[in-house]
């Protein structure tokens, strides 16, 4: 015999951050019945879910939390059939972004013991900053500030010689690039300079590229994951408007490679319209 909407056991609270998913939350899962159900959620006041987040008439909570959504909530639940409803609640918290929290921690400690350091002087706090567990945000910091990329002449079998510093038009003066025979190698020339950026190991990786592409290689990357992006988008761009790909082995190109490749082509479409392929 059909029967209406029961309710097997409470919804667990939710908890999520700005920028992240939540769930998918199954509410199904709550509520049984002989009949197929449908859903609908709402905020105890009557509003609809925070911005980004969506209830699907199967019952599927989900979705991203937008820019100032942080706080907490009780969300109302309805199951319905043609017998009956059920109601239950549950309470949500949507918490600060964890990126923009990391970045914020990250930039004032940075200030602080660059500040120091300029003055000569160990910064007051350095033991509480030291004692700071890693975030994830500051080990990708790391990880570029200590960015290497290798290109690897892919079908030349010989062992890598004693490198040999090489003065590569369009690199950055705050990376070393050497010339190993069989591979190309980039390094920042002092680790812990604060005057390199991002931009100056992008603009090493797109000069090695060159290199490579005047070498006739067929190549493999190896490294920090934006130089190899730079490197890919460099050969692509090369191979427009040279007429002669790069072969590039071993690489799959992600979707911002993609994104960032298209918008170079158009950036460089719109510089020189009368341009076909450059």
């Amino acid at each position: 015999m059909a029967s209406q909407p029961e309710l097997l056991k409470p919804i667990t609270a939710q908890i999520v951050n700005e920028h992240a998913t939540l769930g998918p939350l199954d509410l199904s899962q709550y509520f049984q019945a002989d009949m197929p159900l449908t859903f609908r959620a709402e905020l105890d006041s009557g509003a609809a879910l925070p911005k980004g987040l969506i209830c699907t008439s199967e019952g599927i909570i989900t979705g991203i939390p937008a820019v100032d959504t942080t706080g907490d909530y009780q969300v109302i639940v309805t199951a319905m059939n043609d017998l009956g409803t059920e109601q239950t609640q549950f309470s949500l918290s949507i918490k600060p972004s964890l990126a923009s929290q990391e970045s914020a921690k990250l930039r004032d400690n940075k200030s602080k013991i660059w500040e120091a350091l300029s003055q000569g002087i160990s910064p007051i706090d350095l033991e509480e900053i030291l004692a700071l567990p890693l975030t994830a945000v500051e080990i990708y910091y790391l990880v570029q500030q200590f960015a290497t990329l290798t290109i690897w002449d892919a079908y030349n079998l010989d062992v890598p010689n004693e490198k040999q510093l090489l003065t590569l038009e369009g690199s950055s003066p705050h990376f070393n690039v050497y010339d190993r025979g069989c591979c190309l190698v980039a390094s920042p020339k002092d680790l812990f300079s604060h005057e390199r950026t991002l931009e100056d190991a992008l603009k090493t990786a797109r000069a090695m590229i060159r290199e490579a592409y005047k070498r006739g290689w067929t190549i493999e990357l190896v490294g920090f994951d934006k130089m190899m992006r730079a490197a890919w988008v460099e050969a692509q761009l090369l191979g427009n408007k040279l007429g002669k790909p790069l072969e590039i082995l071993h690489y799959n190109p992600r979707q911002a490679d993609v994104r960032t490749y298209n918008s170079q082509v158009e950036a460089r479409r719109m510089a020189a319209p009368g341009l076909q392929n450059d």
